[in-house]
């Protein structure tokens, strides 16, 4: 899917989207600059990693398949053991850091000193490995805010410090498994409303060219893939289910578009009465400019601040949509 786009020249690099955005919404100029530092950070800390996956330099295939059969996302065991994650893991977070924590530094000022008091602590030698697995712990699935601010004050630092330096680190190792793994995803087969390589979830969708298959068929506008806010690998799904409660009563499903502006007829939230969520989307069937898909999340910024103001919670919640 990617490099299809890629191959027709939909997709532009950060710097270009970040213009784009700050063009047509001078207000959002200050978070999305910060955003893109931290987007290329990651992207450049995932191009540095090694080349071979967590899960191996060769991975049994039969045995993904069967992973993902069950439900289960290929990195999904690795994701529910942060709490006791291995040396090679702890080695790529701090792989990963050397590149991400200066561009944190950078778009979060206020914590620059934090987040180099915790570089230096996490280049020691020997202790550097445990505090890496230690961060990882701190943000594993049940530790809770607790975690994160009981390791933040043995450390002296403050809390946000410590969170954006273990999740832009760790996101960063996703993404360059995520490169590895995609290929192993059956697309036709997949039909979660999480992400197939990491169980992340989705802070967007793209509609694209395409034939449909009845399963996926609504309308005429093609194929709905969902981005992942955690390692930014694709996905395929139905486009008329919510991705949160799994709803496909049409009653309760409804499409939210700005009205007025050419360009925004093109991006759209679904919006789900069941549950009260709303996903956005881009459609690019129509669309003839480009798109950096990582940064969909903060182009779509005043589309979910509509969504909202309307009362409906984001799919996948961050720091950049609940700011207010």
């Amino acid at each position: 899917m990617r490099r299809h786009l890629e191959d027709m020249e939909r997709l532009c690099g950060i710097d270009e989207a970040l213009d784009a955005v700050t063009r047509r919404h001078p207000p959002l100029a200050d978070i999305a600059t910060s955003c893109a530092l931290l987007m290329q950070a990651r992207a450049q800390a995932a191009q540095a990693l090694p080349k071979t996956s967590l899960l191996g330099p060769q991975p049994d295939a039969s045995a993904l398949a069967e992973r993902l059969a069950g439900g289960v996302p290929l990195l999904g065991p690795m994701m529910d053991s942060l709490g006791s994650a291995g040396p090679e893991l702890a080695d790529r977070l701090r792989q990963a850091a050397r590149v991400v924590l200066p561009a944190a530094a950078q778009a979060f000022p206020a914590l620059a000193p934090e987040l180099a008091k915790l570089a230096v602590r996490l280049d020691e030698t020997g202790q550097g490995a445990t505090l890496a697995a230690r961060m990882l712990a701190a943000i594993a699935p049940g530790a809770g805010e607790q975690a994160v601010q009981a390791l933040a004050g043995e450390l002296g630092l403050e809390p946000p410090a410590l969170f954006i330096a273990a999740t832009e680190s760790l996101m960063a190792v996703l993404m360059a498994e995520a490169a590895l793994l995609s290929d192993a995803v059956d697309q036709q087969s997949w039909r979660q409303p999480y992400c197939p390589v990491c169980g992340g979830g989705a802070d967007a969708g793209i509609l694209k060219e395409g034939s449909e298959d009845s399963e996926f068929l609504i309308a005429k506008a093609g194929q709905l893939w969902l981005h992942c806010g955690q390692c930014a690998a694709l996905w395929r799904f139905p486009r008329m289910r919510c991705a949160a409660c799994g709803s496909e009563d049409p009653q309760q499903l409804e499409i939210l578009t700005f009205d007025g502006d050419l360009r925004a007829e093109h991006e759209r939230a679904q919006l789900c009465k069941a549950c009260n969520t709303y996903a956005t989307m881009v459609n690019m069937v129509d669309r003839t400019d480009r798109l950096n898909l990582e940064f969909l999340r903060i182009s779509l910024l005043p589309l979910e601040l509509l969504a909202q103001q309307r009362g409906f919670r984001p799919l996948a919640p961050s720091p950049w949509n609940t700011l207010g």
